[in-house]
């Protein structure tokens, strides 16, 4: 009789994990920040003017506690080549690494900025190695949260990409 008991109480903890699970990955994204959450690069919906679209794009953004966001962005070039990038920040306008990963002693990594405008809206600087501004970029999350537009303005080179990501 034991072992009934104990494979009961087993089976229900499983169930009990499994509708915690199910619900978590049904809450809706952080209302305070709509780009945080999953999603896919809808090449079609896409405009690329200074680069090449890449075949896939997936970001996923999440808070990681103390303020800290992360991005794991992973996907694969136009040249067919994976890619895996991450990159933490956090909304208060000091420049973070552009990437996670070694750099050379002796030079400076690429730097974003990033401002949090409202839950729709989030606007980030990216500097070179040298500290000079190269891209202006913007997310905006639609009113249902389910797409986020991202703009990116090549500074100097009178082109932008306007990448349409869709909610996973």
């Amino acid at each position: 009789m034991r072992f009934a008991k104990t494979s009961y109480v087993v089976a229900a903890a499983v169930v009990g994990m499994l509708a915690v699970g199910a619900q978590a990955a049904d809450a809706p994204p952080n209302p305070k920040d709509l780009t945080m959450g999953k999603w896919q690069l809808n090449a079609a919906k896409s405009k690329f003017g200074c680069t090449e679209a890449p075949k896939v794009s997936i970001r996923n953004m999440f808070d990681a506690g103390f303020g800290m966001m992360v991005t794991e962005w992973t996907g694969t070039r136009a040249d067919g080549k994976p890619f895996d990038t991450r990159y933490v920040w956090r909304y208060d306008g000091e420049k973070y690494p552009a990437g996670l990963g070694p750099n050379p002693a002796n030079e400076k990594s690429e730097s974003i900025a990033w401002k949090l405008v409202d839950a729709h809206h989030v606007t980030f600087i990216h500097y070179d190695q040298k500290d000079k501004v190269t891209q202006n970029l913007k997310r905006d999350v639609s009113a249902d949260g389910n797409v986020m537009t991202q703009v990116t303005e090549y500074v100097g080179r009178n082109c932008s990409d306007v990448q349409v990501f869709e909610r996973q």
